[in-house]
């Protein structure tokens, strides 16, 4: 039995070989052979955790507390923040989009940064237990290989065969984007699994598993719970979905275009309510939107040469093309490639890049100068295509037939895949921290948080809610002393959002203060007065050039649990 488009099953018409291998609700269900679905879920999460904890997370497991990834950057540490804030916020009864816990006095508006909230309150109890630290460890720990199960899940729903399945969720969970966003400490774009578990809600409704009812409430809060993590996928899957609705609607069979249309309809009113879930966050943003958007950088745009590199990238583009040429008969085989298509045309941003050349703007480059457009990283939207490649690869290797060439064939490319994607994790380090080369995963153990945060020493020489400035090479450091605390300190800058922030998170007048001229040292003795500092941290193992500067100003430290604290008076 195949499996139309349009859903249902299309009694009779016989399996040939070139028609992709899409398993009907009555064959999953009755699956003879191996393990049920439960068993092979849980096979495969275990095969993905151990295959990532092993080749790239081990750090993570044996040192579990200590601050490990990408602590020479601002941004994981702003999460660990984050991990700490939202229960704070939540549980004092405070507005969790603005905190004047940080760019003391004024403080900060968060809505338009990443605090990732549904993965910090999902988290309470874990942050609770044993700290922010080990809640964001847990969340690098666990985003890639669950969210290769999530994909693994769909695969198999669609396609009935475990291993093809197995290949798909390696694919789409250690994707070379993937794996770097983990190795930056990006939480925000590497929990992806709430995307292919979206596909499976559709695929169980098309299966008759799910009525209307609960389709439209599952799939509400798997959007809401996608806009909590990052409303800009949550704004991207919105368009991509509503494209690829249409896609689909026009190569449907004219007998298939009703089931399409109810598909749209139901998937149009879980939308209305996810929006309705994510209306006070909405109604906040857009109430204190920023003054203006910054524009987007070629940076953030898909190099087209990182189609092809790494060597993986060359073996997936292959499969989707014999895809392509040995089932184009089938409608979701088309869907799927117009659908890369134009991800690929979206994904470049306005300039293309290919290696380091620049070319002139595409036709549709306006798209990204719209107003919140203007922000978004085209980039991010290959995490799509990397769904899109995980499918292709399942029904690559779900393709019936007889001819044994051809099969040994298409499992050894489909194999071939899989193992260069696995051979890149080791080594990952585009978008990281880690330079390329390094020795090492983008996980590495740094120093451990000094004792005078660890052993409550903060406490003899600040007071509760005094406002201090941090200073450390460590990334944000300001933001995971508060973290670490409890939020025991006000904290004076911090980076949260590179529209409100210095690049370094330091305060203004203080990160002048690196080459100081007598009237630096005047704005900063001002600034401290205005806003109210109390103290200054400087952790000792990056004292240099501080101590010169602060002696030289008038300031006298002393130090204490590898701190040296500067009252300001």
């Amino acid at each position: 039995m195949t499996q139309s488009e349009g859903g249902k099953p299309d009694s009779g018409a016989p399996l040939t070989a070139t028609a992709p291998r899409i398993a009907g609700p009555e064959e999953i269900a009755m699956a003879p052979r191996g393990p049920g679905p439960a068993r092979q879920g849980l096979l495969a999460l275990a095969a993905y955790l151990a295959v990532f904890i092993l080749l790239y997370a081990f750090p993570l497991v044996r040192h579990p507390g200590l601050p490990q990834v990408g602590q020479a950057t601002l941004d994981p540490n702003f999460y660990v923040w984050s991990w700490r804030w939202w229960p704070y916020a939540l549980t004092h009864g405070l507005n969790p989009l603005f905190s004047a816990q940080v760019g003391a006095p004024a403080g900060y508006n968060l809505a338009w940064t990443t605090t990732v909230p549904a993965v910090a309150v999902v988290l309470i109890p874990v942050t609770a237990a044993f700290g922010p630290i080990v809640s964001f460890n847990l969340t690098l720990l666990l985003a890639a290989p669950v969210s290769a199960w999530a994909a693994f899940v769909a695969a198999r729903r669609l396609t009935g065969r475990f291993w093809a399945a197995l290949v798909a969720g390696a694919v789409y969970g250690f994707s070379w984007y993937e794996v770097d966003e983990t190795g930056a400490g990006h939480p925000n774009l590497c929990v992806i699994l709430l995307l292919p578990l979206m596909l499976y809600l559709v695929l169980l409704w098309r299966d008759g598993k799910l009525g209307r009812t609960a389709f439209v409430v599952l799939m509400a809060v798997a959007m809401a719970a996608e806009f909590y993590v990052f409303e800009e996928t949550f704004a991207e899957m919105t368009a991509l979905g509503a494209a690829a609705l249409v896609i689909g609607f026009a190569l449907a069979r004219p007998a298939d275009r009703r089931a399409v249309a109810r598909l749209a309809w139901l998937t149009a009113v879980a939308w209305v309510v996810a929006v309705v879930l994510a209306s006070p966050y909405l109604a906040y943003a857009l109430r204190h939107a920023p003054p203006q958007f910054v524009k987007v950088s070629p940076a953030f745009s898909l190099n087209l040469k990182d189609l092809v590199d790494p060597v993986s990238g060359i073996l997936l583009l292959l499969i989707l093309l014999g895809l392509a040429v040995l089932t184009w008969s089938s409608r979701l085989t088309r869907l799927l490639v117009i659908g890369f298509v134009l991800i690929i045309a979206l994904a470049i941003g306005p300039d293309p890049v290919i290696g380091g050349k620049q070319y002139s703007a595409v036709p549709w480059a306006r798209l990204w100068y719209l107003p919140v457009a203007r922000s978004a990283e085209p980039l991010r939207l290959m995490i799509f295509g990397s769904l899109v490649l995980a499918i292709a690869v399942a029904l690559w290797l779900a393709i019936p037939g007889t001819n044994g060439a051809l099969l040994v064939l298409r499992w050894v490319l489909g194999l071939a895949a899989a193992a260069a994607i696995v051979a890149y994790i080791p080594t990952a380090s585009r978008g990281s921290a880690i330079p390329a080369g390094a020795p090492s995963a983008a996980v590495r153990p740094t120093a451990a948080l000094p004792a005078f945060l660890h052993d409550g020493l903060y406490r003899r020489y600040l007071r509760p809610g005094e406002i201090v400035v941090v200073v450390s090479n460590r990334g944000n450091a300001g933001l995971m002393f508060q973290a670490d605390t409890d939020f025991y300190m006000r904290i004076a800058g911090g980076f949260v959002n590179r529209s409100f922030s210095t690049a370094t998170g330091l305060p203004a007048p203080v990160e002048n203060l690196k080459h100081p001229t007598p009237a630096l040292e005047r704005q900063f003795l001002a600034y401290v007065h205005q806003a109210g500092i109390g103290a200054i941290l400087v952790e000792r193992a990056w004292k240099a050039p501080w101590m010169k500067v602060f002696s030289r100003i008038g300031l006298h430290g002393t130090l204490v649990g590898g701190v040296i604290v500067y009252p300001v008076s």
